[in-house]
């Protein structure tokens, strides 16, 4: 059994699911590539905070209902608890020192994203003129200035997380005969 996804598993699950995934495929996406992950922690780690809950989708068709689905950034979050832990930080450390600033960054992201793809949208409805061409260039400008914002804050955040390491014991039990000295 691996402990985390390599980063190349974390990319071929996103790519595969860009609009999330349900709780049997999310659990599914690490089990099948030898990471031990179940329903339990899953639940576990929403009711805690460390992953963002499942929205209700409707399916397509008359009465079939709907499913809850999990952002694709939860892959990524889970993975990165499982390497935490490996690394014996206790659950109350992830969620006070790694992910403080995780889930504003991530709906900065996210809200940026949307902007940006309503901004497209309008423009295509412009016909071809100077106007559109002028909103076209403000468009690239603004995907550029908002890919850096987002660059300089995960920058930021990661300062911040290295700043707040401090060297501690790791694993539990009795200190050893050299931890006394």
């Amino acid at each position: 059994m691996q402990v985390a996804l390599t980063e190349s598993q974390v990319r071929d699950i996103e790519s595969a699911n860009p609009d999330g995934l349900t709780s049997a495929e999310l659990i599914a996406a690490f089990e099948t590539r030898e990471v031990r992950f179940s329903e339990a922690t899953l639940r576990k780690y929403v009711q805690l905070g460390l992953v963002p809950r499942s929205r209700r989708v409707g399916r397509k068709g008359k009465h079939l209902g709907s499913r809850g689905v999990y952002p694709v950034r939860a892959v990524r979050r889970i993975n990165s608890i499982k390497r935490l832990m490996a690394e014996r930080y206790t659950i109350e450390e992830i969620q006070g020192r790694f992910l403080i600033f995780q889930d504003r960054i991530e709906a900065l992201d996210e809200a940026l994203n949307e902007l940006l793809v309503l901004f497209e949208e309008k423009l295509g409805l412009q016909a071809p003129s100077k106007l559109r061409s002028r909103l076209a260039s403000e468009l690239e400008s603004i995907k550029a200035t908002a890919g850096q914002l987002l660059e300089s804050t995960y920058r930021l955040e990661k300062l911040f997380v290295s700043a707040g390491e401090t060297s501690r014991p790791r694993g539990g039990g009795a200190a050893s005969p050299t931890e006394l000295l």
